[in-house]
């Protein structure tokens, strides 16, 4: 077990050197296993671990004794652990969600906060490849696209799934050889969850029909984020091609329909997902309803969700923010996510930006000079990073020793003029401005002689000189 999950976090670049790394632990047999076997692999692999177990106020006494259970764990194996508590009931009443929704964002939002106390770069989560068949259930009995099909990816941002290379039953196995006792969550077993039902009557029915029925699903996932990865640069080159967009208007062309229709779907989901800023709800059943409007009428409409409503017009489909996604729009920056190897074209700056990941450290290169050309560590970088425009929090690296400058006052202290400052565009990984561009990049991502792995960007257009 051991040395399977030491080659999958190897395979999946998912814990280097030097490195902390936070594991959330319930105290179920999941995160046991994580905890335990990354425990034996810290000294190993030379990275540092620590715990947060969170407490969602939902199972009483219950839930009070596995926090306990976890503290208690920790302390004999030395291993420095923080209990969070939360109250995951009052805040799904406050913020309408269902009770998993709230537990689960609560949880993630406890886990950023605690590792940013320990200093963590990594968050191990204990998801293992029979999540990742149910979540593909789940999400294709929802009516889900490719996307959905990918299950559970083993990296996203900073977050690390070290047990997907593990079904269930050999976690249960493992435990049982090592005689450890562990947490129940008994509402895992009450049934009007629906995850719970997949969980314990639909998979169980596909594994009577092929007992590795859970590797396959898992396998296929893989296959199918690697198609999903080449679809996504191709969408992103259609989507610069054939969308525009004028405040709360998007205008779809209709010379969209000579892609190949998989480009066709996921580009309307792209722009379906940006117009809404949420991807909760939206389906293939909406992309479809806005495909389905090219071979209507002009003048014909179809309602969506968060109030968008799309238009069938002479050059293709008008799509409207209603009162809901403009709202969410108002209360955020401008943003594109980067790719990691392809283009991403940014009309409204009239920029084009290029990214190359440089897999080993070139040994006759010299590490660019050039004001719009920038080599970052890509391996100090925590998150998914962003293209933006400046947010309140927003802050620098400005030296080695890791102080922070306000964005606000780097833009002072360089004599930007402040009608300038809204129209600079910002390289983020969070709060975090990896390279304000046109200027400087954050210390704590530049290029050293540790560095593994760099993200090349490279900027052409705007009113920018070499």
């Amino acid at each position: 077990m051991q040395e399977k999950m030491r080659k999958f976090i190897e395979e999946f670049h998912m814990i280097e050197e030097g490195d902390t790394v936070l594991a959330a632990v319930s105290g179920g047999a999941d995160s046991l296993c994580l905890l335990l076997l990354l425990n034996d692999l810290c000294e190993k692999m030379k990275f540092r671990l620590c715990v947060v177990h969170v407490e969602h106020g939902i199972r009483g006494e219950e839930s009070l004794k596995d926090a306990v259970f976890v503290e208690k764990l920790c302390g004999e194996m030395h291993i420095p652990c923080r209990v969070c508590r939360c109250r995951a009931l009052e805040y799904a009443g406050q913020h309408k969600l269902t009770v998993e929704e709230a537990a689960r964002e609560l949880r993630y939002q406890l886990f950023d906060e605690t590792a940013k106390a320990f200093g963590a770069g990594k968050i191990a989560v204990a998801h293992n490849q029979n999540d990742c068949a149910e979540t593909m259930l789940f999400h294709l009995a929802r009516g889900s696209g490719l996307l959905g099909l990918c299950g559970i990816r083993p990296v996203r941002g900073q977050i690390i799934r070290p047990l997907l290379c593990f079904t269930r039953g050999e976690i249960e196995k493992y435990l049982a050889a090592q005689g450890r006792d562990f947490c129940i969550d008994r509402t895992n077993e009450e049934l009007q969850y629906t995850r719970n039902k997949i969980r314990h009557q639909v998979l169980p029915l596909l594994m009577q029909i092929n007992t590795n029925a859970v590797t396959h699903m898992n396998q296929a996932a893989a296959f199918v984020a690697e198609a999903v990865e080449l679809m996504d640069e191709l969408s992103r080159q259609a989507e610069a091609k054939y969308i525009s967009r004028y405040d709360n208007e998007i205008i779809i062309s209709r010379m969209l329909l000579t892609e190949p229709p998989a480009v066709v779907r996921m580009v309307l989901y792209r722009v379906l997902t940006k117009a809404a800023q949420s991807s909760k709800d939206i389906s293939s059943i909406h992309v479809q309803q806005l495909w389905d409007l090219f071979a209507r009428q002009s003048g014909k409409e179809a309602d969506l969700p968060y109030g968008l409503r799309a238009r069938r017009t002479y050059e293709g489909i008008l799509l409207q923010a209603g009162r809901e996604a403009q709202r969410r729009q108002e209360t955020m920056p401008v943003s594109w996510e980067l790719p990691l190897a392809g283009s991403l074209s940014i009309s409204s700056f009239g920029y084009t930006i290029h990214t190359r990941l440089i897999e080993k450290m070139p040994q006759n290169e010299e590490i660019p000079k050039k004001m719009y050309t920038k080599w970052l560590d890509y391996d100090r970088i925590k998150n998914t990073t962003r293209l933006r425009t400046r947010q309140e929090q927003d802050y620098l690296v400005i030296n080695r020793e890791g102080k922070r400058k306000k964005l606000k006052k780097y833009f002072i202290d360089e004599k930007i003029p402040a009608k300038r400052r809204e129209q600079i565009l910002l390289l983020a990984d969070g709060a975090h401005i990896l390279w304000v561009i046109g200027y400087r990049i954050s210390e704590d991502v530049k290029v050293t002689e540790h560095t593994k792995r760099i993200l090349e960007i490279r900027v052409d257009g705007g009113e920018k000189s070499e």
